[in-house]
């Protein structure tokens, strides 16, 4: 799996759930965890507060991720570690750098 289509995958289910808050950016970034497994981080940034994204609805769009993450990439698998971001919060620095 590709950082294009794990880009897509968390676009689209955080756009599932929040059709009303728009995704600035997702930047995913292949890395190791601490035992050498292979992972992806992936951090959705978004023009909105944090209050917005409510308990229930940001479980679901985590769970749609890791699941779809993990089940699609059969031949190298990558346990994905998801941040959601408010724009607000990045102040000046380019949403794409974070």
């Amino acid at each position: 799996m590709n950082e294009q289509q794990v880009r897509e995958i968390a676009e689209t289910a955080f756009k599932a759930r929040f059709d009303d808050i728009e995704v600035v950016s997702v930047n995913v970034k292949p890395g190791f965890d601490h035992y050498d497994d292979p992972l992806v981080n992936v951090k959705t940034i978004y023009d909105g507060t944090v209050e917005q994204l409510g308990g229930e609805g940001i479980l679901r769009v985590l769970s749609e991720i890791v699941e779809k993450v993990w089940e699609e990439a059969e031949d190298s698998p990558v346990w994905p570690q998801v941040h959601f971001i408010a724009k607000s919060d990045i102040g000046r620095r380019d949403p794409a750098t974070v």
